[in-house]
């Protein structure tokens, strides 16, 4: 396994463990962990999310964890300061111009509002990832730094008897790719539920991503 690759795929499985806000893995020219990073909430204690971390790192990558390595950093207030950052769906527009379209979005933030469009060919399929796209465009907007979004897939299936739409992104930052899942059930307008699972997948990385 390669050095980036071993603090990648470190970094992916450490943001599934609970409480986790953020990770950052660093290695050595040898591909050795050296120093790994957590963002958590307040939810647990630093020991039992460190003690998880090192659990999970041995069971699914086979590497054994110095404790020591692991620094683990908690917003006070936890899960309380999550909704300053949770971005709110203000509108949704679909313009369709012969074998063209644009989708254009407004999220809301406090007292501002946030818009982001995204133009593409006007085939049924692709409508709503428009849609997604022009979701994520809005969200660029309002980071306003070097952070990049792309849509990776929009599926659209039944679940506990209700019509789910899952909505796949990947993000890009300096410090590297993290894939992102979101949902929402559709609740009458598809292209609605689009927009709200691409929230849905960024609203958790957005404090981590405004403080990076």
């Amino acid at each position: 396994m390669s050095e980036q690759n071993t603090a990648k795929d470190c970094e992916d499985l450490i943001r599934q463990v609970k409480g986790v806000l953020s990770a950052h893995v660093i290695t050595d020219e040898n591909g050795t962990i050296t120093e790994i990073h957590v963002l958590s909430n307040a939810s647990r204690s630093p020991k039992q999310i460190v003690r998880d971390i090192e659990s999970a790192v041995l069971v699914q990558l086979g590497i054994e964890l110095d404790h020591k390595k692991v620094s683990v950093a908690q917003l006070k207030g936890g899960e309380a300061f999550l909704p300053e950052f949770r971005l709110c769906l203000k509108g949704i527009e679909l313009i369709t111009m012969g074998i063209k379209a644009e989708a254009r979005t407004t999220i809301n933030f406090g007292e501002k509002d946030f818009t982001g469009t995204a133009c593409g060919p006007n085939m049924v399929k692709n409508r709503l990832r428009l849609i997604a796209t022009a979701t994520l465009d809005t969200v660029e907007n309002f980071l306003g730094r070097n952070v990049h979004f792309m849509v990776e897939d929009i599926q659209k299936f039944s679940f506990m008897g209700r019509e789910v739409i899952l909505a796949g992104i990947s993000l890009a930052t300096p410090r590297g790719e993290e894939t992102l899942l979101g949902s929402a059930f559709i609740t009458g307008d598809d292209r609605e539920s689009v927009a709200r699972a691409t929230l849905d997948a960024l609203n958790r990385r957005l404090i981590v991503l405004k403080k990076d």
